[in-house]
């Protein structure tokens, strides 16, 4: 009798323990009448973990009696529209650094396919678009043209969720002038974590980076085939290292291999989006409220969850697989209620009901079993073996068809006709959440 050795479900991760999420802001607030700086303990702790920051407070008064109107901008988007009671030198400080009508204009074209882009109230653009061209022309300061600092922190989240090629920036700081409690403009500012010149070397890494993956796939393949070649990419250039330099964007990736799940996530957003793949940065919490970043991708209209961290198999503690050969394919394309199993989504915006698994890996690769099919799994056990696979998974329908699975394969020994002769003993893993039994192959 042929002897089967465990039988376990292994679905424990390692938690990162230094994620963070996107945006740190520090807000200083001026006023007309008092000047102050007021920093909370919270903000304290931002200037200590970000100590390239310098903050210079100065005694400033929102001059109202100089506030003006300004000439009419019009973009695509409209009229340029702006809260902030600018004097006529302010205004011009604006223009002198890029906001004008053939930059928003530009802008626009380069944000119109992006996700939260797309999804934002269309009041909110403008807001969007000024970041963004200031975040990637590298200004140091100007003066925004919302007086409210939640939509600023809310567009400048959706901008750094939208764009991983901005991976010099942390955050920001922001300036309130106040007049009677009101507040009247604000001067934004963002934290950038690297020197001009020190961006435009990265570049240029980043550029050789993409080269060498974009060679690996045809232009003419699948958005599923572009979307599973980025996550293997990904995962079998990158080893999962707390330590990593660069952890939080991309760099970290492209420059050494090595990196934490918003560096993963941010180097697929990047590769994948030069493919013409849709994808966005989703932040959340796995474990005991561990901070996790994955990605949301868009396959033929649809959307899906992507999370190259829970794919890598150095990633995981223990693998809910036998090998996988480095790659657990568990997070491809997958629905809001599997990733729900082992992610809680707490995003800085909203994101949409993943529910089709028609692109789901086990789909589209044959391994997703409606029924007990005794083809279709000799096919599977074949196709990974032709393949130079060490395992194959079988992913199931439902409980119902998980259970008859295993009855099938394992109680009464069937999985022995599926592998080479010489195999008289087995180890085996299976997923109960998920409904995956993985089994050797050599």
């Amino acid at each position: 009798m042929a002897l089967l050795i465990g039988g376990s479900v292994i679905i424990d991760k390692q938690l990162e323990k230094d994620t963070s999420f996107i945006s740190d802001h520090i807000d200083f607030d001026k006023t007309a009448q008092n000047t102050t700086s007021k920093v909370t303990n919270a903000q304290k702790d931002i200037l200590n973990a970000a100590s390239h920051i310098e903050v210079t407070e100065q005694e400033k008064k929102a001059d109202v009696s100089k506030i003006t109107e300004h000439e009419i901008i019009l973009t695509d988007i409209g009229e340029l529209q702006v809260d902030a009671g600018l004097s006529e030198d302010e205004w011009k400080q604006r223009i002198d650094k890029g906001i004008t009508a053939e930059t928003v204009n530009k802008a626009n074209k380069e944000c119109k396919d992006l996700y939260y882009y797309g999804k934002i109230d269309s009041s909110l653009r403008q807001l969007y678009l000024e970041i963004y061209i200031c975040l990637k022309d590298y200004t140091d300061s100007f003066y925004i043209c919302s007086v409210d600092p939640d939509d600023i922190d809310y567009i400048f989240n959706c901008v750094m969720g939208d764009h991983p090629e901005i991976f010099y920036t942390n955050g920001y700081m922001y300036t309130k002038y106040t007049a009677d409690s009101e507040i009247i403009k604000i001067e934004f500012t963002p934290a950038y974590t690297l020197q001009k010149n020190e961006i435009d070397e990265c570049n240029k890494i980043v550029e050789e980076y993409k080269t060498a993956f974009m060679k690996g796939i045809s232009k003419s393949a699948s958005d599923y085939e572009k979307i599973k070649y980025t996550y293997e990419f990904v995962i079998l250039n990158t080893e999962y290292d707390l330590n990593a330099p660069e952890n939080q964007n991309l760099l970290s990736v492209f420059m050494y291999g090595k990196s934490v799940c918003q560096g993963y996530a941010k180097a697929f957003q990047y590769l994948s989006s030069n493919l013409g793949i849709q994808s966005a940065l989703v932040v959340g919490y796995v474990g005991d409220n561990e901070g996790h970043a994955w990605n949301l991708v868009k396959c033929d209209g649809l959307y899906y969850y992507v999370d190259c961290t829970w794919g890598d198999s150095s990633y995981s503690t223990n693998s809910t697989s036998l090998s996988m050969d480095g790659i657990n394919y568990d997070y491809l394309n997958i629905t809001t209620k599997e990733l729900e199993m082992t992610h809680s989504i707490e995003n800085f915006a909203e994101v949409p009901s993943c529910i089709s698994n028609q692109n789901n890996y086990y789909v589209k690769e044959g391994l997703y079993f409606t029924s007990v099919k005794e083809d279709q799994i000799a096919k599977a056990f074949d196709n990974a073996k032709l393949n130079g696979r060490s395992s194959v998974e079988l992913k199931c329908s439902d409980a119902s068809v998980y259970d008859k699975m295993g009855k099938y394969l394992l109680d009464e020994n069937h999985v022995f006709d599926y592998l080479p002769g010489s195999m008289d003993s087995l180890t085996y893993m299976k997923n109960q959440n998920l409904y995956i039994y993985s089994f050797p192959v050599k």
